[in-house]
Formats: structure tokens, C-alpha cells, sequence
């Protein structure tokens, strides 16, 4: 995962491949629920432990040696998960980490293009300022630069943010619902 690398779209787009991240993201969420099934196995394995134990009224620390194995086998088996669920939220932060030093990036790139956009549509309001007839000022020729370059600023900001926060949507939306354990996972309370 953190040697994942992605091609840069065609001229006319911004980023990554989107075919490329969509494959890229599907194969974490496959990853990810894989690691979810196997802690949600080993919980219950644990569980039924726990519940014949319970049913033949006796404590781990009180089995016989035969059944001593099984306890050791359960410490085993919640290390583990244990193991498996750091290395997966280790993962997941990383992710996060890259994804939002990309979103940074691409921020910039934003700003920077409607800057550039805007300076070019201020110099051609002052070039057609310059070349209509009438008295012209420097007050008037710099109020029509301002303008150009807010009007222009303005709209391939909105356009280029547009575009970012509907793709944005759109992976989140496919990444689909927490499952009831992960979201007691993340808010610190251990699965029942």
C-alpha cells in the first residue's frame, strides 16, 4: 500500500488516474474486509470459549491442562487480531496522511491555475480597456483589471472545486457504511 503509485491523468484534468485509484480503493476495501471478517471470526471464537467456560462453570485459570491449551490458543488468537488491527489502523492513518498531503497539493495547483487564469482575463480587460474610444484613467483601467481577475478568480475556482468535491463525494460514497464494530472500534469502546 505505501508503495502504491499512481499515472497523472491526460492535459486537460488535474491528478491521478481515476481508474488507477478507483482499482487501487476497491483493493483496500476488499483488504480491509478481509481484516474485518478474520476479527470478527476471532471474536467469536473467543465468545464461544468464553461460553463453554462459562456453561461447564469454570475460569480459564481453573481448566484442566488439556483445556489450558485452548486458553493459551485464545491468548493467541486475540494477539493476533490484536496484531492485525494496529497494522490495519497504521495503514489506514498512512492512507489518510497521503491522501490528504495530495488534497493539499491539488489545492495549490488549484489556486495557482485560477491565479494564472485570472491575471491573463485582468490583462485582456486592460487591453481592451486601452483600445475602446473615450478618455481613459488609470483609476478606471485599474478597476476593470480588479474585476477581470475577481470575475475570472472566481469562476475557475468554483468550476475546479466543483469537480473536486463531486469526485470526492463519490469515493466516499463508495467506501460504503462503517460496520457496527469498527464504528465502536473508533469510538473507543470494545465490541460486545
Amino acid at each position: 500500500m505505501r508503495k502504491q503509485e499512481f499515472s497523472r491523468t491526460a492535459l486537460g484534468r488535474r491528478g491521478y488516474s481515476e481508474d488507477e485509484v478507483r482499482s487501487f480503493l476497491y483493493r483496500i476495501a476488499d483488504d480491509m474486509a478481509a481484516g474485518d471478517k478474520e476479527k470478527a471470526d476471532l471474536r467469536a471464537y473467543i465468545e464461544r470459549m468464553r461460553q463453554w467456560y462459562k456453561e461447564h462453570g469454570l475460569s480459564p485459570e481453573q481448566a484442566v491442562p488439556q483445556q489450558q491449551g485452548l486458553s493459551v490458543d485464545a491468548i493467541n488468537i486475540l494477539s493476533r487480531a490484536q496484531q492485525t488491527a494496529d497494522a490495519q489502523i497504521a495503514e489506514a492513518e498512512d492512507y489518510a496522511r497521503r491522501i490528504v498531503g495530495q488534497a493539499r497539493q491539488q489545492y495549490e495547483e488549484i489556486l495557482q491555475e485560477a491565479q494564472r487564469q485570472a491575471e491573463e482575463a485582468a490583462n485582456q480587460a486592460v487591453g481592451a480597456y486601452r483600445s475602446g474610444e473615450g478618455a481613459h484613467s488609470a483609476e478606471a483601467e485599474e478597476l476593470e483589471r480588479r474585476i477581470a481577475y475577481l470575475r475570472t478568480f472566481a469562476e475557475v475556482t468554483q468550476v475546479q472545486l466543483r469537480s473536486v468535491l463531486e469526485g470526492l463525494a463519490q469515493e466516499v460514497g463508495k467506501l460504503g457504511h462503517i460496520p457496527d464494530q469498527g464504528r465502536q472500534v473508533l469510538n473507543g469502546s470494545s465490541p460486545r
